[in-house]
């Protein structure tokens, strides 16, 4: 069992730092690249909440680390008469249970206790002790009895901040409470666990919200469970590089908006700067670190923006060396962008199954937790363009639905998790099978079949989008059953719409797309405005705008069917032009002005009529053919080109 280094022992502070790190993090601040960064903290002067029973009650305290590092490194009477008036308020609460506020309690009380432990008055600090043990044995008797925070969930953020909790108490109390060498080697126990179940890719499957709102606190447990037992993370490494790199890909062009792909809070999400300095300092890594320079605004006081910061790290050039579109295997999704300009057009694209494959698999060999904050979204995107969402998604609802994202209804029901809170796993295998990017043109094919209930009789859904520069997408849809069926193409905006014959113009902003559905040629089309589940248990997670534009478009019941859908990005006022139908008995296929984007009906040869007046024959299961700069161009994706 692995247990507290005998030099951290015998002495305070130990968690993350000593005496002896003090100089040299003291000297660092004189450094221009440490202040682009880290600021010290001022005094807190905020009062400490009272405890009310029933509420979450630990949240405030997490501020703590943030003003005890400055007190540290710049020790002022009054930067401390602050923090003590924090600690003695902690002291009168009974507990903050065993889950996230545990946490967010004891990062708080155990980091400061710790690190300002000869500057406590002894009385208190006494007391401060009594309260982390008291909080530390209740999470660890609830852990005990699979009731802490998600259980055996390895891949849930409250699992990691519950545990977390443990290590933090014991390690702070560690030789003064005999409970906490037990609790320290249980919490170490439940830690090694979830590097096993890392996605290798460098992704993660709750989404960019819960990737903001989790990946602090795994990196902190890390960190944790490295310095206090000398021991590097069990097979964990492959899982975190990248992480970074990842969650800035969810970014829509600007870097200011996230994709609201899973929970995350439609029209929200910036990226935890000292995340990308934590991977730029763990690998030595510049990309994280290029990152973090193109995002930051101002230098923050968190104590992470120092102790995970490496100044030496050089930072690469983000459009030099972060690829414009990527594929992660391991949750099934890919993001594309035209540029990384702020004008930039971007696509994100999921089809997987819940939880990723190396989480949902782990769950069934096991009998493990859920997946958590994972949507039945197969085969769903999202589309900006011009600065604006143009095809949005109606990102955290408590009760998941399929209707809730752009992706395909049969006989108006949904995927594998529908209407559930918390999806728990599942037997559907959605995968992409299809990559392919060059330039500013990226093709993706997802296979979303088994993602749907057998009683539904599907037999195929395959989806294939295109973004063919930063003027158009398309998406063709080829659908089979076993018998007749009803299928809805579901598309959401946020935008004022107004229809002419069967195609939509929607404006939002400064922006349009033109929704100019081809195939099939009848279908029931309407528009909705509805609002979605957004009530939760603790909170509001409503976004600024909770009212969705639905458009659905429904076909009479039909054994196999086609949706050839493009979708035209411009500037509101601007005329979007014709999108034609060029299909023939070989290719389901539209001309856009000098682009031409087809997909081939079969597995043999297809004929596609180029732009520029010529044809040509090809066994590709998707053509993207153009005039770009006075040039012809064709990009050409395979049959398949992803092996799952």
């Amino acid at each position: 069992m692995a247990e507290l280094r005998s030099e951290l022992r015998d002495q305070h502070p130990r968690l993350l730092l000593t005496r002896d790190s003090l100089p040299l993090l003291k000297a660092r601040l004189a450094d221009a690249r440490v202040q682009r960064f880290y600021r010290l903290a001022p005094a807190l002067t905020r009062k400490p909440p009272a405890y009310k029973l029933g509420a979450r009650n630990g949240g405030g305290f997490r501020v703590l680390p943030a003003y005890a590092l400055s007190q540290l490194l710049d020790p002022q009477p009054e930067k401390m008469r602050g923090i003590l008036l924090w600690l003695e308020s902690a002291t009168t609460y009974p507990d903050c249970g065993a889950d996230l506020d545990a946490e967010y309690f004891m990062e708080g009380v155990a980091l400061a206790y710790d690190w300002l432990y000869d500057q406590v008055p002894s009385e208190l600090r006494a007391r401060v002790r009594d309260t982390i043990e008291r909080q530390g044995r209740v999470v660890y008797e609830a852990s005990l009895a699979g009731r802490s925070g998600g259980g055996h969930h390895f891949q849930q953020n409250h699992y990691w901040y519950s545990h977390l909790s443990l290590a933090l108490a014991a390690g702070a109390v560690h030789g003064e409470v005999p409970e906490a060498s037990r609790w320290l080697g249980w919490a170490w126990d439940r830690f090694e666990r979830i590097p096993l179940t890392f996605s290798p890719d460098g992704s993660f499957h709750e989404g960019p919200g819960y990737w903001s709102f989790s990946m602090p606190a795994l990196y902190l447990f890390t960190d944790l469970y490295e310095w206090c037992t000398g021991l590097r993370i069990p097979a964990g490494d492959d899982g975190l590089s990248g992480q970074g790199e990842f969650r800035v890909h969810h970014q829509y062009p600007g870097l200011q908006l996230t994709a609201a792909l899973e929970d995350t809070t439609a029209g929200r999400g910036s990226v935890p700067i000292e995340t990308l300095l934590w991977e730029a300092k763990r690998f030595k890594a510049p990309v994280p670190m290029g990152l973090a320079h193109r995002l930051i605004r101002e230098p923050g006081n968190a104590a992470w923006n120092l102790l995970w910061l490496d100044e030496n790290v050089p930072a690469a050039a983000v459009q030099m060396t972060v690829p414009l579109a990527r594929y992660y295997h391991d949750v099934e999704t890919a993001f594309a962008r035209t540029s990384w300009d702020d004008d930039a057009s971007y696509v994100a694209f999921v089809s997987r199954p819940l939880g990723g494959h190396r989480w949902s698999e782990f769950c069934a060999k096991f009998n493990l937790g859920g997946t958590g904050h994972n949507h039945p979204e197969q085969n769903h995107f999202v589309l900006f363009g011009r600065g604006e969402v143009l095809a949005g998604d109606t990102g955290y609802t408590y009760d998941k639905q399929t209707r809730d994202h752009n992706t395909v209804l049969v006989d108006g029901k949904g995927q594998f998790g529908d209407g559930e809170m918390w999806p728990s796993p599942k037997p559907g295998r959605a995968h992409i099978t299809r990559f392919v990017t060059r330039d500013d043109v990226s093709i993706v094919t997802g296979d979303a079949t088994s993602a749907y209930p057998q009683e539904l009789g599907l037999t195929q859904f395959e989806r294939t989008l295109v973004l063919a520069g930063p003027d158009l997408a398309v998406v063709n849809d080829r659908l089979r059953a076993n018998q007749p069926r009803t299928f809805s193409w579901l598309l959401h905006h946020y935008g004022k719409s107004s229809r002419a014959g069967g195609e939509w113009r929607i404006v939002r902003n400064q922006a349009q797309l033109g929704v100019a559905p081809l195939l099939p040629r009848n279908v029931a089309a309407q528009e909705t405005i509805y609002r979605p589940s957004y009530i939760h248990p603790t909170r509001s997670v409503a976004p600024t705008e909770p009212d969705v534009h639905l458009i659905e478009l429904k076909t009479a019941p039909t054994k196999e069917t086609s949706f050839l859908v493009p979708m035209l990005i411009a500037r509101a006022g601007d005329k979007l032009p014709a999108a034609v139908d060029v299909s023939n008995d070989t290719c389901e296929a539209v001309r856009v002005g000098d682009t031409v984007v087809a997909f081939n009906r079969s597995k043999g040869k297809m004929s596609v009529d180029l732009p520029w007046g010529d044809k040509v024959e090809t066994e590709a299961a998707c053509v993207v053919a153009r005039v770009k700069g006075g040039r012809h161009d064709i990009i050409e994706a395979p049959v398949e080109t992803v092996k799952n």
